[in-house]
């Protein structure tokens, strides 16, 4: 864990601590169901007890965190027909934000696109695989010009991102994750809005039944 006097100094004593947490669940180093005590973690930061309590406070309204009477926080432990219920709120709104993003496209934009493709090759074979395939979605996402959308997107990635932590390479599932990426610049870079919606479809799906299978 980064020390907190080396995180951003621009984010309060609240924020750094939020982004250190959150790292730790989407990870899976604090695993669904977690009891989050704020003596524990006020010792942890060596803070007081006010900036865990704003902290916890901002994990739950981002849903990543459960504050429950008699019990205090917990990290947020998704059912199966709740990860279901997230994925089909990512199937309408992220392949929206695609069809939008191909349709706005400029040539200028697709080097960042390869850029991050790029990343997802690098990370492939058991590197920060997560991170870089949301920062692939996020580049595509952003081009629609909705960014409010894409923040919701990003929020309901979050939430599944710790059952991911699971699945700490990508093993056997590598060649087709790339060839779902490669596959799907493709048809952005021939501005192919129709199948790419499909692709990116299939690959949620596919998703989904993973996580809840």
């Amino acid at each position: 864990m980064k020390p907190l006097s080396m995180l951003r100094k621009s984010v309060s004593l609240a924020d750094a601590i939020v982004e250190t947490l959150k790292a730790d669940i989407q990870a899976g180093t604090i695993l669904p169901g977690t009891h989050l005590h704020q003596e524990d973690l006020a010792k942890r930061f060596a803070v007081s007890r006010v900036p865990v309590r704003d902290a916890l406070f901002k994990l739950s309204s981002e849903g990543l965190v459960s504050i429950e009477a008699n019990r205090g926080a917990v990290v947020t432990k998704l059912t199966t027909d709740q990860i279901t219920e997230i994925y089909d709120l990512r199937l309408i709104l992220e392949c929206d934000a695609l069809d939008r993003a191909i349709k706005a496209i400029k040539n200028e934009d697709l080097p960042a696109i390869r850029r991050a493709l790029r990343l997802c090759r690098l990370e492939a074979d058991g590197g920060d695989w997560r991170a870089a395939d949301n920062e692939f979605h996020r580049t595509i996402y952003r081009l629609s010009g909705r960014l409010k959308q894409v923040e919701i997107i990003e929020s309901l990635r979050a939430s599944v991102q710790a059952y991911w932590a699971q699945y700490s390479t990508l093993a056997t599932n590598e060649p087709h994750w790339l060839e779902q990426h490669d596959a799907l610049y493709r048809c952005i870079e021939q501005r192919d809005a129709r199948r790419a919606v499909k692709l990116l479809r299939t690959h949620l799906i596919e998703a989904s039944i993973k996580l809840t299978s």
